[in-house]
């Protein structure tokens, strides 16, 4: 399991479960079935006019991977 310093979706969540998984940005989208754009959106900071958050059911998706919410 998993331990994160937040719970659920942060982009810094984000980063840490990508490189668990291995998985890259264009690895994620392609898994998700949005664009690499969205991918960058979701990791850019939240205090950036570029950040989206990323939904809900998108994050449990691929933490799912690693077994973790």
């Amino acid at each position: 399991m998993i331990t994160y310093p937040e719970t659920g979706y942060t982009p810094a969540n984000l980063r840490h479960l990508l490189g668990i998984l291995g998985m890259t940005q264009a690895a994620a989208a392609n898994y998700l079935g949005v664009s690499d754009r969205t991918v960058r959106m979701w990791l850019a900071e939240t205090d950036k006019p570029s950040h989206t958050d990323m939904p809900l059911l998108q994050w449990r998706k691929l933490s799912a991977l690693a077994n973790t919410d």
